[in-house]
């Protein structure tokens, strides 16, 4: 089966606040989406230093879709960051994010946006623990799912069988589609819109989980 994990990509503080109380009643771990707008033309709430002050009783993963990641990357690690993700797309230096991650002995994830060839991740292969593969075109929730998707799963977890592979967005677009990616070899599937849209997101959840299970 595939893990599932909520994400929280928030307007404000009180929408984080809201959308965090909610998590913690039925997850042990989310991601955070942090977008400044220098990566992709959107923008949301995630300020560290908030988060930290707030102690949230779940683990998280901060997934940094901006420009330049190595400059916030040490301060979502002292934030409590157990997973720094940052985009292969992303202009900056990612060598020495991921040099900043391993000095505070944090897992390092690369995340790809469904157009990017993943002969791209060939170099990083070595110095990575986790592969992000976007579902959607990124910047913002509630976009459809690319079906090239669950090809591209596969064609990673049989070139490299120890990654951890994530998908990330559109995971509920179609029935079963949650248990088509977790039979791909997906170890990870990040949802966020069909949660938050939800009357009641524990029990979409839950359903997403029951899903996922092989």
């Amino acid at each position: 089966m595939s893990k599932v994990l909520p994400a929280i990509l928030a307007e404000n503080e009180k929408d984080f606040r809201a959308k965090a109380a909610r998590v913690a009643a039925f997850a042990d771990i989310t991601q955070i989406d942090v977008l400044d707008g220098t990566l992709f033309d959107a923008t949301c709430w995630a300020d560290p230093e908030a988060i930290a002050a707030s102690h949230y009783p779940f683990r998280f993963d901060a997934h940094l879709m901006v420009a330049n990641p190595e400059a916030i990357a040490d301060a979502w690690i002292a934030a409590g960051a157990k997973r720094i993700i940052v985009h292969r797309e992303a202009p900056g230096n990612i060598g020495k994010a991921l040099e900043r991650v391993r000095k505070f002995n944090r897992e390092f994830g690369l995340a790809f946006n469904p157009e990017t060839d993943l002969a791209e991740l060939e170099e990083f292969i070595p110095f990575i623990d986790y592969v992000l593969l976007l579902g959607v075109n990124p910047g913002g929730q509630g976009r459809s799912f690319h079906p090239d998707t669950i090809g591209r799963v596969r064609f990673l977890r049989a070139a490299h069988p120890n990654i951890k592979i994530g998908i990330d967005g559109g995971v509920t677009d179609a029935a079963h589609l949650a248990h088509e990616l977790a039979c791909a070899g997906a170890d990870e599937l990040i949802v966020g819109s069909s949660l938050w849209k939800s009357k009641n997101p524990a029990a979409a959840y839950n359903a997403i989980v029951a899903d996922a299970t092989l």
